[in-house]
């Protein structure tokens, strides 16, 4: 069976609210990371969400014929705080519920494994000696992958290690396993020896179990288990309430709307971002700034950062308009400051109603338009509110963040080339 051909899989995302606007969790050293990291704070237990996980699944022999006639999704209630995209997928036989953030900004899939070196996660550790289905993973060549991969020569197994930019970390053993799905009907299909990373030193992450890698390297499921389409429909990020949205892996991959080109380059998808937009004001930004000189600059797309984040230049143009808005009209917070604190005091719904939208204007004519809930986040108290947006300071590199891809369908063709922009209702799309 050509998987590439036939597979078509919904999970539904579980969707974590923003606390800060410099939350990153995505790229590996040898690309640009910045990671910030706190505690969730979960409003109800994750248990009461995965119990679709349990139930038995259909025979062996059938597993293989349902990828081609069922539709594969996972319902996920929404958490809040911090901000993320997370799927609530389970993992070995006995199946283990497990919530992994959704990064297109890495290749790996790994999850904590007990026991471990671990941080807390409000949810069942994974154990991998309960389940009848781990396998250790052999050792394949991967000169230029990430993470680094060794072969251990004492416990003869495949050890990998991701470091990120801010030394967080995970480490472990490269293994295989099964990953399980509920299918449309409310039924339960299995995909087996799937290679993950059983992270057993783990540090610098919140509390979900791990990361689903959707990048385009030689360890994503993208392109190793699931073919070479993927879309995914996220609504918004505070509304805990809606249950439509949706990742698609494989041919049922919704790619509707305007494309633009997508390229990879080390492990990462870059787009041709050529211009920003406030309303009707074309901001005066050189082309030059998005785009990618060797391994330096460009623009990259990626679920993995909350918050988007832009080169110097860039930043510093958009952020003069903004203010220019805000500043007369709005408090500034104290300790107030452009890059580390562009917070204002105010309500974000009542003051920022009818500010101006921000559009990134794409080559092929495709545009992302962020409106005031996709550019500002609200602080606890709901007091204040800052700019969900940061400069890179550590590289010219910028990054579409998942805050700026509310309200949109994005879909990814890894044979054609082309990323897919739609704004719509993720609840049509659901349909």
């Amino acid at each position: 069976m050509t998987i590439s051909l036939t597979l078509r899989t919904t999970i539904l995302i579980s969707l974590i609210v923003l606390t800060c606007s410099n939350r990153c969790i995505s790229h590996p050293r040898l690309a640009s990371r910045l990671i910030h990291s706190k505690s969730i704070k979960t409003q109800e237990s994750p248990k009461k969400n995965t119990g679709y996980l349990h139930p038995k699944p259909p025979p062996a022999s059938r597993l293989d014929n349902m990828w081609t006639t069922v539709n594969i999704i996972s319902h996920v209630t929404p958490m809040t705080r911090p901000a993320a995209f997370l799927a609530n997928i389970s993992i070995g036989d006995p199946p283990v519920p497990q919530l992994l953030l959704i990064d297109t900004g890495s290749d790996l899939t790994w999850i904590q494994c007990h026991p471990c070196k671990c941080y807390p996660q409000t949810i069942p550790f994974y154990r991998p000696s309960r389940s009848s289905t781990y396998r250790d993973a052999s050792c394949e060549p991967a000169p230029h992958a990430m993470p680094r991969i060794s072969h251990d020569e004492r416990t003869k197994t495949c050890q990998y290690y991701l470091l990120y930019r801010d030394n967080s970390s995970t480490r472990g053993t490269l293994a295989e396993e099964k990953l399980t799905f509920q299918t449309s009907d409310d039924g339960l299909v299995s995909k087996q020896n799937i290679v993950i990373g059983c992270g057993q030193d783990n540090s610098g992450f919140t509390q979900y179990s791990g990361v689903l890698g959707l990048g385009p390297g030689k360890f994503s499921i993208v392109t190793r288990n699931f073919g070479s389409r993927f879309s995914y429909c996220f609504g918004s990020l505070t509304d805990r309430t809606n249950p439509h949205n949706i990742l698609t892996l494989g041919d049922g991959a919704r790619t509707k709307g305007d494309p633009t080109p997508l390229h990879i380059f080390q492990d990462r998808y870059y787009l041709d971002l050529q211009a920003i937009s406030l309303g009707q004001k074309l901001l005066d930004i050189k082309p030059n700034v998005f785009k990618r000189f060797g391994s330096q600059g460009g623009t990259v797309i990626d679920t993995g950062c909350s918050q988007t984040i832009l080169a110097r230049e860039a930043y510093d143009t958009l952020f003069e308009e903004i203010n220019f808005l805000l500043g007369d009209v709005l408090t500034r917070v104290k300790d107030w400051d452009q890059y580390t604190k562009p917070c204002y005091e105010g309500n974000m719904k009542l003051d920022l109603l009818g500010f101006p939208v921000v559009t990134f204007h794409f080559s092929g004519g495709a545009e992302l338009t962020l409106d005031f809930k996709s550019l500002f986040v609200e602080s606890e108290d709901g007091e204040s509110f800052c700019l969900a947006m940061s400069m890179n300071t550590l590289d010219d590199m910028s990054v579409i963040g998942a805050m700026a891809q509310q309200h949109y369908n994005v879909g990814y063709d890894l044979l054609t080339m082309n990323v897919y922009f739609q704004r719509t209702d993720c609840e049509i799309l659901d349909s």
